[in-house]
C-alpha cells in the first residue's frame, strides 16, 4: 500500500488520479501558520460533506496565524489538538485510507513537507426523513420506521433501548466500494454461539461492493440454499429492540431500511407488531396466520385432488355445483392459468404507475371474473378456490411467508393432480423432514416445537402474559446441545 510523500504536489497528483480527474473532486490551497509559511491542501468531494462546518471549523482556524517554529515533530498534533474544531479527527500515513475517507464524506488536509494527512469527518449526506413504517403497520405501539442510514437507525434503536450494554461493531464490506455493516446486540443477554457464527460469516464476506443486502443474506443463511427464509426482517424500532432483548443478533446494512434479525424460526413468521401492543386475538391471531398459510399451499392442490380422483365419491348435486362440467378448460388448467394471472396482477400492481394500479385491477378483475365465467372458460369455484388462496398469501407476504407459499403451492398442485390426495400426504410427510432438518445458524428452524421445548412455549402460537414473557430468558438450541 502506497504511503502519503513528503510532497505536497506529488500527494494531490496521486489523488487526482486515484479519482480520474473528476469534476467534483475540490482542491483548495491555503497559506497557514506565521506569515503564511505552511502550504496546505484541503481535498473533500462536493456535494457530500457538510461546506458550513469546514469553513467554519476548519478553513476559518487555520488562517489564523499560529507560531510554527520549532514544531516540525508536533505541528500535525498541534493542528489536531488546538486548531481543528472538529470532534473527530484521525491521521494516516497511507494512500488507501485518503481515499476511503473522501468517498465516505471526510475531509483531508495534507500539509506540504509532512507525509501524514489529517482526515476530517464532514459527511452530509443526502436521506429522507423519518417516517411511519409501511410494510409493517400496527394499530398501536411505535410508529417510527427505519431509515437508508445506518447511523440514524443506530441512534432510533439507541433511542428505545436505553442500555450501556448495547453494543455496536460496524465493518466496512466491499473492496472497490465499501458499504458499512453494523452487528448490534445486548452484552449478557446474547446467545455468544450465535453472536461469535454471525462475525465469523459477516468476516468471512468478500465481494467487490454491496449493492443489495442479500449478498449479507446469503451469507450469513449459509448453506444449503432452501426458499424458506432462515433471516427475519423488520423495519420498525420494536421489532429489532425485542429482538435484541430475546438474545438475537440485528445486523443493519447502510441504505438498506430494515434490521435483519438472526436467527429467524419458522414460529417468528407468523408473529406480527400487534399482538405485543393490544389484547385482543393473544390466542387466537396467529393460529388464523398459521391457517392462512396452510390454505395459502394446499387449498388449489385439495381442490384438484377432489377434481381428478374423487369426483364420483361426491354427492351428484354437490359435485355439480363445485367442479366443472361444462367449462372448456379442465379443473386443473383453470386453476393453474388463474394463479398465473393473479401472479402477474400483483406483479404489475407493484411496478406500474399509482395512477395506472385502478385500471389495472378494474381490466383484470373483468377478464378473470366475470368475461372468463360468462364464457365458460373458468367455473367459479375455480375463482373462489383461487381468491381465497390468494387472500390467505396475502396475510403473511411480509413476514417473509411469499416463498414458501409460492413454491410449495405449485409443488402440491402438481402432486395432486397426478397422485391426488396419497401425494399431498407423502409430500407433506417429505416436507416436515426436510423442515426438520432447516437451522438458522445452527439453531433448528422449528424450534421450540422441533425439539420441543416447553419453556420456549409461551410466545409460539399464542402469547404468554406480558410480565411473565418480559422477565423470561430465551435459550436456543444449536447443534451439539
Amino acid at each position: 500500500m502506497p504511503k502519503i510523500e513528503m510532497c505536497l504536489k506529488e500527494n494531490i497528483e496521486h489523488i487526482r488520479n486515484t479519482f480520474h480527474d473528476t469534476s467534483d473532486l475540490i482542491v483548495r490551497n491555503l497559506k497557514s501558520g506565521c506569515e503564511g509559511s505552511l502550504e496546505m491542501n484541503i481535498v473533500y468531494l462536493d456535494g457530500i460533506i457538510d461546506t458550513d462546518v469546514i469553513q467554519d471549523y476548519v478553513v476559518k482556524p487555520l488562517l489564523e496565524p499560529f507560531e510554527t517554529e520549532g514544531l516540525n515533530e508536533s505541528l500535525i498534533d498541534q493542528i489536531m489538538e488546538r486548531i481543528v474544531e472538529s470532534a473527530d479527527v484521525k491521521t494516516t500515513t497511507q494512500y488507501q485510507e485518503l481515499t476511503n475517507g473522501i468517498v465516505q464524506g471526510s475531509t483531508v488536509l495534507l500539509i506540504d513537507g509532512f507525509p501524514e494527512g489529517i482526515i476530517i469527518p464532514s459527511p452530509k449526506w443526502a436521506e429522507r426523513s423519518v417516517e411511519a413504517s409501511i410494510g409493517e403497520r400496527s394499530v398501536r405501539g411505535p410508529q417510527i420506521g427505519l431509515t437508508e442510514k445506518i447511523k440514524t437507525n443506530i441512534n432510533l434503536i439507541r433511542g428505545s433501548l436505553k442500555t450501556p450494554d448495547l453494543c455496536v461493531e460496524t465493518v466496512e464490506i466491499g473492496t472497490n466500494s465499501p458499504t458499512s455493516v453494523s452487528i448490534l446486540y445486548i452484552d449478557g443477554t446474547v446467545d455468544n454461539g450465535i453472536l461469535k457464527e454471525v462475525k465469523k460469516r459477516i468476516h468471512s464476506l468478500t465481494v467487490k461492493y454491496v449493492l443489495s443486502e442479500r449478498v449479507v443474506e446469503e451469507v450469513l443463511e449459509g448453506k444449503p440454499k432452501t426458499f424458506f427464509s432462515r433471516l427475519r426482517h423488520s423495519e420498525r424500532i420494536d421489532g429489532a429492540v425485542s429482538s435484541l432483548f430475546e438474545g438475537r443478533v440485528v445486523v443493519m446494512v447502510d441504505g438498506y431500511p430494515f434490521a435483519i434479525i438472526a436467527p429467524a424460526l419458522f414460529i417468528d413468521f407468523i408473529q406480527a407488531p400487534d399482538d405485543y401492543h393490544i389484547s385482543m386475538g393473544r390466542f387466537t391471531s396467529r393460529i388464523i396466520r398459521f391457517i392462512a398459510f396452510l390454505l395459502g399451499i394446499y387449498l388449489p392442490a385439495v381442490y384438484i385432488a377432489l377434481a381428478n380422483f374423487h369426483k364420483d365419491d361426491i354427492p351428484t348435486k354437490i359435485s355439480k355445483a363445485i367442479i366443472s362440467d361444462d367449462e372448456i378448460l379442465p379443473t386443473f388448467w383453470e386453476i393453474a392459468i388463474l394463479l398465473f394471472l393473479v401472479r402477474i396482477l400483483v406483479d404489475v400492481s407493484f411496478r406500474l404507475p399509482q395512477s395506472a394500479v385502478i385500471l389495472v385491477s378494474l381490466i383484470g378483475t373483468i377478464v378473470i371474473g366475470e368475461t372468463a365465467v360468462t364464457a365458460k372458460l373458468i367455473h367459479p369455484v375455480s375463482l373462489i378456490v383461487i381468491g381465497i388462496t390468494a387472500l390467505s398469501s396475502f396475510l403473511g407476504a411480509n413476514r417473509g411467508l411469499v416463498g414458501p407459499d409460492a413454491t410449495l403451492r405449485i409443488v402440491f398442485l402438481l402432486t395432486a393432480n397426478f397422485f391426488g390426495f396419497n401425494g399431498i400426504i407423502i409430500g407433506t410427510t417429505i416436507l416436515m423432514l426436510y423442515m426438520v432438518s432447516l437451522k438458522s445458524l445452527g439453531v433448528p428452524y422449528l424450534s421450540p416445537i422441533i425439539p420441543f421445548k416447553m419453556q420456549e412455549l409461551k410466545d409460539t402460537f399464542y402469547r404468554e402474559d406480558l410480565q411473565r414473557l418480559t422477565n423470561s430468558k430465551h435459550t436456543y438450541t444449536k447443534d451439539g446441545d
